[in-house]
């Protein structure tokens, strides 16, 4: 073969790469779809048209690069010099891409099924987690070897469908004329800038028509929405967030800077530091007897959806003891909530920092083992006279929480490693051996003022509490299930676990009520976008999480029944109601007392009319108060509390 006819041999191949590359793909979301086809009973076929066609389009970018990477090292190479290899190259090349996409989209039907979420900001955080229990729920509870033997096999079967695809001879053809090598050079320089741009665009030719991961959230359903992203496009997404977050890490101000954006969030600069800026006095004693203990409870995927009325059928059942509390005349509670993040770490780091979230990792932060941050529930309790003690259902050695922990105020950690159970998994012990640890602990220290911070684990993966045992009503919840909820095995055992975790809260309660009336608890979750619905649930209902003050002089009144919050929002409210008149304590966000007109936290936000995904569309004055937040609380964590 002379040039021109390796140039439009080449052609061919990389055209019948690209084609199988796009249809692959397809087929992969037309199975993904299938597998969570429970989600889509009112969803309409446009609309899973639409999703299909959108991220057809988008995948051109995907497989436009997957293609180029054949045309450049491949084809060109074999246009310049014959004894070029472009065939074996090709069929390598192609090979790896369509095993690794494989791989991808099985992994992904686990991922989906536990964040609700194709791969995202969680695979940043899971190099910090623990490796050791990731793999042994991954294999116990998601059947991770099955799934990674299924996709070695068909990755298998497909490559090699692949390559006798490109073993089909091409149509050789080469121009004769000067004048015709001319036209096809030109022709082939011109198509391939504006297959480029047509690529590069998603299916378009300038920005304002493309589309990209951002813009994919186009349809009314996170499972459409997250269909429109191949595994691909997926990862960049996470590649992306990991990029913001760094351009968080280098946020620079001046000391003038500084001073003006503390002032434009509500801050007071009084010349001693950034904590002591966001400095506030106690002016009413809304408790007129001071608790002697306050707890803490940040439950496991504690979500708010089984306290709605929409799920009465067997949310008065699951969560019988957190609706008792709700309800309690002595109780205040927001409407709806927002947690810090969709992790547990995320929520522990908002409650030992108090700032919201910015996609760094405060626990890995070298400036937060120097100095605590004086917003945090450490500081902000000590200095009200409270002795901090966190508890922690699994092991301490788990993302730095408890070097974290003790340097962020708390004068006692104790973690699974102290707790004697015969419930327990590679994350830690059951919640009900936790509380008992808890409990043998205050009674020895009745004479103190403690606040306990209690992080749960048992509803979490592998769900391995026998719930039955405990007291579970599998029946009932059976028979009371709503049509957003598939009747599994699985489903029910999920259940059974919020159900677990709830009771034994609610025993702890009264426990610990009989040995101090006065004592105060805050019942709240880490997160909640973790269970799965089998319809499409809106954020209300899939993001948000409880937020209860209860204990001996609270009441009702004190919140609007149509109060909403964030979670950091514990701290201020914490101090306003144990606090006595002329206190101090500092927090860069108001109280649930205070009046405020919006909430936000990693990816929503929410005011008086609902609850949005952040997006352009985002009052801008919402945007401007929230990216200064953000940039305030990167620049705390980087630099520390001296402003120079």
């Amino acid at each position: 073969m002379n040039r021109w006819e390796r140039w439009i041999s080449g052609i061919q191949q990389e055209a019948k790469a690209f084609l199988f590359m796009a249809i692959l793909i397809t087929i992969f979301r037309v199975v993904f779809l299938t597998l969570f086809q429970s989600q889509l009973s009112h969803t309409s076929w446009a609309d899973i048209g639409m999703s299909l066609w959108l991220g057809f389009r988008l995948s051109l970018k995907t497989v436009g690069a997957i293609t180029l990477v054949g045309l450049v090292f491949a084809t060109l190479c074999h246009v310049i010099t014959s004894h070029w290899p472009a065939q074996r190259i090709r069929n390598i090349w192609y090979t790896i891409v369509t095993i690794v996409m494989t791989l991808l989209f099985f992994g992904r039907i686990p991922f989906y099924t536990i964040f609700n979420l194709s791969y995202n900001a969680m695979l940043i955080n899971g190099k910090h987690d623990d490796i050791q229990a990731i793999i042994n729920t991954a294999i116990n509870e998601y059947h991770a070897i099955p799934f990674l033997i299924g996709a070695l096999i068909v990755g298998t079967l497909l490559s090699w469908l692949l390559v006798k695809l490109l073993n089909i001879p091409t149509l050789v053809w080469q121009p004769k004329s000067k004048r015709s090598q001319w036209m096809t050079g030109i022709s082939s320089l011109v198509g391939f800038v504006i297959l480029f741009i047509f690529f590069r665009f998603g299916g378009a030719f300038n920005y304002t028509h493309s589309i990209n991961w951002e813009s994919a959230a186009r349809l009314n359903s996170n499972l459409l929405n997250e269909t429109i992203l191949d595994d691909a496009q997926a990862l960049y997404r996470v590649k992306a967030i990991a990029e913001r977050t760094r351009q968080l890490e280098t946020v620079q101000f001046t000391p003038d800077e500084l001073k003006q954006h503390i002032e434009s969030v509500g801050g007071h600069w009084n010349g001693a530091g950034f904590d002591e800026a966001f400095t506030k006095t106690i002016s009413t004693e809304r408790l007129q007897i001071q608790p002697k203990s306050i707890n803490i409870i940040l439950g496991e995927s504690y979500g708010l959806w089984p306290f709605l009325n929409e799920f009465d059928s067997i949310g008065s059942y699951i969560v019988a003891e957190g609706r008792y509390v709700e309800q309690q005349p002595n109780a205040m509670h927001t409407q709806y909530a927002l947690a810090q993040g969709t992790g547990t770490m995320p929520a522990i780091n908002g409650l030992l920092t108090g700032m919201p979230d910015t996609g760094l990792y405060p626990n890995y932060e070298p400036m937060s083992y120097q100095q605590p941050y004086g917003l945090g529930i450490g500081p902000v309790m000590k200095q009200l006279g409270y002795k901090t003690v966190f508890w922690y259902g699994g092991f301490s050695t788990w993302q730095n929480v408890k070097a974290f922990a003790l340097a962020q105020g708390f004068d006692e950690f104790h973690d699974a490693s102290e707790m004697q159970s015969d419930e327990s998994n590679a994350w830690g012990v059951a919640d009900k051996d936790m509380f008992a640890a808890i409990s043998a602990y205050m009674n020895e220290h009745r004479n103190e003022k403690i606040l306990n911070v209690i992080m749960t684990t048992s509803n979490h993966p592998p769900y391995s509490i026998d719930v039955t045992k405990e007291g579970f009503d599998a029946e009932f919840v059976r028979s009371h299930l709503p049509e957003s909820m598939t009747n599994t095995n699985q489903q029910i055992n999920e259940i059974g676990h919020i159900w677990y975790a709830d009771h034994v809260m609610g025993q702890y309660i009264r426990e610990e009520q009989q040995h101090d009336p006065s004592a105060l608890f805050v019942i709240t979750g880490d997160h909640s976008e973790r269970f799965n619905f089998a319809t499409e649930q809106e954020p209300k209902v899939a993001s948000t999480i409880p937020l209860i003050f209860y204990g001996q002089g609270i009441k009702q009144e004190w919140l609007r029944p149509d109060a909403f919050g964030m979670s950091i929002q514990i701290i201020p409210t914490l101090a306003e109601l144990v606090g006595r008149s002329g206190q101090t304590y500092t927090s860069m966000v108001p109280s649930l007392f205070e009046p405020y007109s919006f909430v936000f936290n990693h990816r929503l936000w929410m005011d008086a009319n609902g609850i949005y995904i952040e997006n352009k569309d985002m009052p801008k004055s919402y945007q401007d108060y929230m990216n200064t937040m953000r940039q305030l609380a990167a620049w705390r964590i980087k630099q520390g509390n001296k402003v120079e």
